[in-house]
């Protein structure tokens, strides 16, 4: 577990020290080649995290996604757990766990399994480290994983800069692999 939290703090670093422009610029090539995808494009909701810190930017995404009239949903932390909420705007986003923007929990904006059966989605997932092999270091909760445990069949993209991709990434049996990571640089599938 500390070779996990090594890695994680090393790499978030370099993240951290790339310049605001450039982070903007490379996370727009990143966001428009995840809308080239046919993942995207076949989707009718999107579940996407909102952007924070130095992540890549998804703001862009959200508002292409319900310009397009795609249904987009967001993540919403309850002390262990996570679900997702819909939302019509970035207005809907309020500061939530650790400074994170996070959508109101309306009961009818929930995201159910149901929702998830009836509805072609797409998992946009944030990460600290990914390696080419699609394997993934988070920020250390495990939200993600224990989300996509309860709903395995969910499709995902990861999302990162090229400087998050290490040659090696432990991964333990409960990690949950993204199925496509998008890069500035590159797509690992």
């Amino acid at each position: 577990m500390e070779t996990k939290r090594h890695i994680r703090k090393s790499v978030l670093k370099l993240r951290d020290e790339l310049p605001q422009s450039t982070r903007q610029s490379m996370s727009r090539r990143i966001i428009g080649s995840l809308m080239d995808t046919d993942a995207y494009k076949a989707a009718e909701a999107i579940l996407s995290y909102v952007n924070f810190k130095s992540e890549v930017e998804t703001e862009l995404l959200i508002a292409e996604a319900l310009k397009c009239g795609k249904k987009v949903y967001c993540p919403r932390i309850d002390e262990e757990d996570m679900d997702f909420y819909r939302i019509t705007s970035m207005d809907d986003l309020s500061e939530g766990y650790k400074g994170i923007r996070e959508p109101v929990p309306e009961g009818e904006r929930l995201l159910s399994g149901r929702d998830i059966s009836l509805q072609k989605c797409l998992m946009i997932m944030p990460g600290s480290v990914f390696d080419k092999e699609r394997n993934r270091i988070g920020y250390g909760k495990g939200y993600y994983d224990r989300y996509l445990e309860r709903y395995p069949q969910l499709p995902t993209i990861a999302v990162c800069f090229e400087c998050q991709i290490v040659e090696h990434v432990p991964a333990e049996e409960y990690d949950r692999k993204p199925a496509m990571i998008l890069t500035e640089e590159a797509i690992y599938t």
